[in-house]
Parts: structure tokens; sequence; C-alpha cells
């Protein structure tokens, strides 16, 4: 399908400046604008939610997209809704259609076509290489989604990859297993198409491999995708980087650098503890950002945002997954990553779709930065009802105090943490101080095991546990 655009352009063209920050870096718009803009979100939940925000913000016009079925935040601000049907061919051309209906009555250009979760990453791409906006080769459409494809394209370029096998069948992960046969025996067994560390298991021996095999097959996970198939893959040892990015026109630029804090607790090898941001000045941090690049040059990644896990192993960085969308977790990073160095992933993103020039102004990697910050994900190890949260208070007044958001308040019952969708809550820390916002985070996830929450009629927890001064010496027992 051809799009034609508007035969009226409107003057006034959107600032390419974030409103709401007032220290934003992004350069104002350039002569470039001719017309007014507007972009699609496909299933803009959790980080998506802000994207759409800034889209707004920003003065460009919004259009929403969602897949039947994956409605999750109707209350979003938007020119147009589209519901997408699921119905093969036909409801592809009715979605593009009303595109074509909403631009031409708008009298404005759509630009970009853009994924606003995971969820929506194949829908994206699909409607924006038949309408005309900035997309990704078809070819490997699924390797770009599909975990196991994406590792075997990965493969193929010649860049190091996890060794796997995909399977629906306990004889097949037999089969594997006893090839490849790693010593010590540590396998993870994951969903295919999962997200959030839902459902991840490091097994220690073959019977735990069958029992998560088991648990996984075929059941529902987070993003509401029936688990058609078991990821079985090698362990890899070391620390887990996260590289987010944004492509135009097969112009890579790392927009950020982050490395996650997991560690192990409540029966599980890999729960979030938190991120925190990195320059780009070592050797180390090169390869990453070298092999990342080649990683997405072997996907075929020519336009959009991207969201990279890697483990740096003693033999070099290997993929984990890699999402063709914007980093997740609700964008709860956004300020830290605005503080640390004057750019984020989302404005990035908006402005690849909409200004060759404001892109080109984005440098191709972070070199320096301004404020450190950390995001802290509160960690539960116990499944009772909140009677108090004495912790909220200790929190604030910490120095390098900027955030929280808490998903569970009084009344509620605590959910034991073992993903990203168990997390009570989230802390986010500034300061100019790195070693403050360091210690600082350390002293939260030690109050959370006794005394942030309160579930009996002891409400001296938080005194018992942590001594605090105003000069901002602290001691917190377990």
């Amino acid at each position: 399908m051809e799009h034609k655009l508007p035969e009226t352009c409107i003057s006034e063209c959107p600032s390419t400046e974030n409103p709401i920050l007032a220290h934003s870096s992004t350069p104002e718009q350039p002569q470039e604008c001719k017309q007014k803009q507007a972009l699609v979100v496909v299933d803009p939940w959790s980080t998506g939610n802000k994207l759409c925000e800034l889209i707004i913000n920003r003065g460009f016009e919004l259009i929403i997209i969602w897949e039947e079925g994956n409605i999750r935040s109707p209350g979003l601000r938007a020119r147009e809704v589209i519901i997408h049907t699921n119905d093969s061919e036909y409801g592809e051309e009715k979605t593009l259609n009303e595109l074509e209906r909403i631009q031409i009555e708008g009298r404005f250009s759509i630009s970009g076509i853009i994924p606003g979760s995971e969820t929506g990453v194949l829908l994206a791409e699909k409607l924006a290489y038949r309408f005309g906006t900035p997309t990704n080769p078809p070819k490997l459409a699924l390797a770009r989604r599909n975990k196991y494809l994406m590792g075997e394209a990965v493969r193929k370029s010649g860049e190091r990859a996890v060794q796997q096998t995909i399977a629906t069948e306990w004889n097949h992960v037999k089969t594997f297993l006893s090839s490849f046969n790693p010593d010590p025996f540590k396998i993870v067994v994951k969903p295919n198409l999962g997200a959030g560390s839902d459902d991840v298991f490091m097994c220690n021996s073959v019977e735990e491999v069958k029992t998560a095999f088991f648990k996984i097959n075929g059941s529902i996970n987070s993003l509401g995708i029936k688990n058609d198939g078991v990821l079985i893959q090698e362990f890899l040892s070391g620390k887990e980087y996260v590289i987010d990015t944004m492509t135009r026109h097969g112009h890579h630029k790392i927009i950020q650098m982050w490395e996650y804090d997991k560690r192990q607790a409540n029966g599980r090898f890999n729960v979030y503890f938190g991120q925190f941001p990195h320059i780009i000045t070592s050797e180390l941090q090169h390869q990453l950002k070298d092999y990342v690049v080649s990683v997405l040059d072997a996907l075929e990644v020519k336009n959009g945002p991207g969201h990279a896990e890697v483990i740096m192993t003693e033999t070099g960085p290997c993929l984990v997954e890699i999402g063709c969308r914007c980093h997740g977790g609700n964008a709860s990073w956004f300020q830290v990553a605005r503080e640390f160095a004057g750019q984020d992933q989302l404005n990035a993103v908006i402005d690849g779709f909409t200004s060759e020039e404001a892109f080109r102004r984005i440098p191709d990697f972070v070199t320096s930065y301004n404020k450190y910050g950390r995001v802290v994900d509160l960690v539960a190890y116990e499944q009772k009802q909140i009677l108090e949260i004495p912790g909220i208070n200790f929190v604030k007044s910490l120095k390098s105090f900027n955030r929280i958001n808490l998903f569970k308040n009084v009344g509620d019952v605590l959910d034991i943490t073992v993903d990203c969708n168990t997390t009570p809550g989230e802390v986010i820390l500034i300061h100019s101080d790195k070693n403050q916002v360091d210690k600082d985070f350390e002293q939260i996830h030690a109050l959370l095991k006794k005394g942030f929450f309160v579930f009996d009629e002891d409400l001296n927890s938080l005194e018992e546990s942590c001594v605090s001064s105003q000069d901002g010496d602290s001691s917190c027992d377990e």
C-alpha cells in the first residue's frame, strides 16, 4: 500500500525539545520539517505509555494501535485509537486503510510506526513495511522477536551466540543435554517469547531441567502468550549489561549502556536488585558496544529502537536476547538516563523518526556523565499482608533520593519477589557523588530484609534494623 501525503501542509512544526524537561539537550526543530508529523505506537503499555506522553508533549500527533486482546492502557490521550483485529489479511488492510484516512483527514504525515512493547514488535514492522514508513526488512522479522531464531541468526553472522535448542517434547531436550553435557552442569530454561525474567530457571540437574520444561511448555506467560516451545540454553557466566539503541537508515546509536544488578534471592539466581548506567570509555565497554552493533547488523535492524541484554563471558560478549523496542520497566530508568547523560532512548526514538538533523546531533555513544544514578528494584522476602511501610520515610531521608514508586500498599498481600512482575516497587537514586548513590542503594536492600515492610504488631522493626543519623552514617543489619 502506498500512502499519500495530505495536499495541504501545516506550517507550524512541533518542537524536538521536550517541554517537560527544562534541562533537555535535544536541539530545536530543524528547517527540514515542512508539515505536521504524526507517530503511531503499537501496543503502548509499560514504557510505551511514557513514549506516548513524550510524543504528545513535544507537539506531535499520536495515533495508537492496540492489537486485539492486548489493550492495557485505554486512558492514553491520542488523536485516534485503532483496534487491530487478528483476522489475517483483512485485519491488516482495515488497519492500513484507517491510518490512511486519519492521515488525510488530519493533514499531517505519519513519520513512523513504532512498537510500544514486546507484543507490538511484529505488527509494527509489518504495518510500517506496507505503509511505507522506515522499518526493517521482513526477511528476519521473526528472528527479531523469536529468541531461538535470534540466537541462530547471530551465530550465522559469525558472532558469539549461546548454545541452545528449542523443544516442545522432552525427548528432544534429553538428546540436546546428552550431546551438550556442560561441566559443571548449569542449564537455563525459559520461554521462547517471554520477557522480564518471567519463568527463567537455572537448573543444576537433568531432573531440574525436566521440572522447568514441563512448567513452561504450553503455559501462558506474562505477556499473555502461550509458550509453544521452551528454550534450553547454556548458562552464561558473567556480568549482564543492557545496551539501548536507536537506528535510523542503518546508522546505529548507543543511547545508553546499563549494568544489571541481579542476585540470588528467594530460590532464584537472577532476581533484579537494580540497574545503573555506564559511560563508554574502557576496552570492555567498547567491546560490548561493537558486539551489539554487530548483532543489530546480523538481525538486519535498519530503523527503530533496540534493547539488548548481553553477558560478558570469559570468551567475550554473548547475547542473551534483544528486543526491537524500547527499554521496558515502565521507563523507571528515564530520569536516571536524563540526569546521567542529558539524553534518553525515548526522545532519541522520536528524533530518529521525525528529524534527520536531530538524530545526527545525538552522539554515537556516551563518553561522560553529569550526575550518577541507580534504579533500585525492591525485593520482598515474605508473603504476608502489609500492616505498615516504615521504609518509605527511611528512603526519603537518603541523600540521593529522587523518587519512590510502590506497587503494594498497606493492606495488600506482599508477593515474594522472583522476577520483574513480583517486585513491590522501585526507588530512583540520583546524586553528583557516585559513592553516595552506591551506599544508599545497599542500605535500601539491607532494610528490605527486615524493617522496610511491617507485617505484625511490632512496629519498631525499622528502629531495630537500621540506625540513621542526619550526617548520613547508617548501619543496617539483616
